[in-house]
């Protein structure tokens, strides 16, 4: 079987990668996130990127690279930059839906297949008690959307409509599918 490197620090995707069974290498692309644009653009785009700037170097392995972003009224929630941002926008999800997408690219020696899934996450209206407590854990910090579905925040959505992992930045069952058939055909 060929090597399969995630491009990518992101602890969420280590999980869900090692939950699907697939071994692999974990070597950070460190590309600049911008959301700058069309979100699904943009996301496709950084999915590329993070994958391209380490295939470049390991063009002999498999490389995946992802890219997870909230929006809320057309507008793209990243990770915010202080505390401040944190809680507006975690304020502005408060009692809403929005939309969360995470784009993938998969580059082999053989293929480049790239695909997004797409879910939409409710929050209960939330006390600016408990957005001060969350903040101050500092789970929000590196989260796309300033919350971790699968964390401490949580405790502030009230439904989500669609692939559960997508929302935590890797859809599970697409990326399965995809990683089987692209490690099968490169052997």
């Amino acid at each position: 079987m060929r090597l399969l490197i995630l491009a990518s620090e992101s602890k969420r995707r280590v999980q869900i990668l090692t939950m699907l069974g697939f071994k692999f290498l974990v070597i950070p692309s460190y590309v600049q996130e911008d959301h700058a644009g069309n979100p699904l653009l943009t996301a496709r785009n950084l999915a590329f990127k993070k994958a391209f700037t380490v295939w470049k170097d390991y063009k002999f392995a498999t490389v995946l690279g992802a890219d997870t972003v909230a929006i809320l009224d057309k507008k793209v929630l990243g990770k915010p930059k202080n505390e401040k941002e944190a809680k507006h926008m975690l304020h502005s999800l408060s009692g809403r839906w929005h939309k969360v997408i995470t784009a993938v690219c998969v580059i082999s020696p053989k293929v480049k297949v790239s695909f997004h899934d797409t879910a939409w996450v409710k929050f209960r209206k939330i006390e600016e008690e408990e957005i001060e407590e969350y903040v101050k854990t500092g789970e929000p910090m590196d989260k796309a959307g300033a919350y971790a579905v699968q964390g401490i925040g949580a405790k502030f959505v009230e439904k989500i409509r669609g692939d559960f992992y997508t929302v935590m930045g890797l859809p599970a069952s697409k990326t399965y599918r995809v990683l089987k058939d692209v490690l099968v055909f490169q052997e």
